[in-house]
This record gives structure tokens, sequence and C-alpha cells, in this order.
């Protein structure tokens, strides 16, 4: 595997919302509290993404649907969090009402004048995995890889590869050789810190299967132990969401 000096310029494309970002999109009323009060990342992505954009000529952007009267929080919440300074493309709600066609349009605007090849994260709470299948489709040489978050396990277009924590994606990175195994330990770290169980994987998220793994194969024995640490955690959310469905079945 390459070490960090021999990194290759990528453009990373994100989305904010349930990708790095807490929202609970899926409740309109909570995505807009949180979008203006509050400021929860995901564990790990901040290191992920610093990590997958250590070579100095890469770019990153993040597109979102947010307006840009927010961009100030939305600065603040990349600043606290220690993510890489992105380019931002908002949403203006007047010019641009529908948000899959906001979003088909700047996505396919920043990819066709990239001058890297192109990797591609979002989630499964609108329209992404779609997009970026569709976008694929025109720019098949250009866009290595489609990462999508798992929130609400809905199936996914092919060659898409879902995740549910940063370092799902750090040890695929891995298989690719993008990645060094220095890097993808960085990652299980910072998720191991997380405060909050709900961090890693919030109430409102799917969890993964109890046999789920990021890889079919660990590469180096380092990188199993520290996978093994993070599973024990998300069996802790598991075991407490089903003792509150079992709960509220009662109730």
């Amino acid at each position: 595997m390459q070490s960090n000096s021999e990194a290759k310029p990528i453009h990373l494309i994100s989305d904010l919302d349930d990708t790095i970002k807490i929202s609970h999109t899926q409740s309109k009323l909570i995505t807009v509290y949180r979008g203006l009060f509050r400021s929860s990342a995901f564990s790990g992505m901040a290191k992920l993404y610093q990590e997958m954009l250590t070579c100095d000529d890469s770019d990153f952007t993040i597109v979102s649907s947010s307006p840009p009267t927010i961009e100030k929080k939305i600065r603040a919440f990349i600043h606290k969090n220690h993510f890489p300074e992105p380019k931002l493309i908002l949403r203006d709600w007047i010019r641009s009402p529908a948000v899959k066609a906001f979003k088909v349009k700047a996505l396919h605007k920043e990819i066709e004048k990239s001058k890297h090849p192109l990797i591609l994260i979002g989630d499964d709470t609108q329209y992404d995995p779609e997009i970026y299948y569709e976008l694929s489709m025109i720019f098949p040489k250009k866009i290595l890889c489609r990462y999508i978050r798992k929130v609400r396990g809905r199936e996914l277009p092919a060659d898409t590869i879902g995740f549910f924590t940063a370092f799902d994606i750090a040890c695929h990175e891995y298989t690719q050789g993008r990645l060094t195994n220095d890097s993808v330990l960085a990652v299980g770290e910072e998720i191991l810190k997380a405060k909050k169980l709900s961090r890693i994987l919030p109430s409102f998220s799917l969890i993964p299967p109890a046999n789920f793994a990021p890889i079919a194969e660990f590469p180096e024995k380092s990188i199993q132990v520290i996978w093994e640490q993070i599973s024990s955690k998300i069996q802790i959310i598991a075991n407490k969401k089903s003792s509150k469905t079992k709960t509220r079945h009662k109730d």
C-alpha cells in the first residue's frame, strides 16, 4: 500500500446533512432545528476526509441543499469539527426550489470541470444514491467510487458502496491503495474517542446486521482489532435500540 507521500490528488465531493452532519433529514422540523442550533458530526468523518485529502493538490467540495443564509453556521460546523476547508455549493431555495434538480446540475458542473478523479460521498435519505449513479454513467472514467451512508437502508444502485461509519470507507480505500494502514487506524481511533454513542450511529439511523464487516477480509491484524472495538460499540447501540423498541411495544 502507498505511503502518504505517494498519495495522488483526488476530488472529494460530499453531501452535508446525514452524511457528515447528524441532521435527521427524515424529519423536516428536526432538520431545521439542527441546521440552526446543532453542530454534531458523525465520529471519524473529519479524520477520514483529512486522510483522504493528504495530497496538497486535492480538491474538496460540499454540495448541500441547505440555503446560503446559513453558510456561516455551516462554516462554523466545518471548523469546529476539524474538516478540511471545502468549496461550498449551497441551494438558493427561490431560484432552485427542486432539491434533486439543483444537485444534479451542481454536481454535473463540478465533475465536468474537475481535473482529478472523483470520490462521491452521500447518504440514502434523499436523492444521492440515484444522482451519483446517473453521474457515474455519464462520467465513468472520472468517478472512482460512490459511497452512501445507510441511514434508511433502502436498496442502492449497482456498484454503490454502502457504509455505516467512516471506518467502513477507510477500510475500502485501503484495499484500493488510496489510504495507508496508519490512516485507517487513525480513523478507527477517532471513532472510538466518541464521547456519545449517538455520534457513531444516531438513534434514527439503520443499525448494521450482526455479521456486518466493512470488508470481506482484514489485510492487517491491527485493522481487525480496531474493527472489533468499533463493532462492540455498535452492538451496544443495537442493544439499546432494541430495548427501547421492546419498551414501546409493551406500552
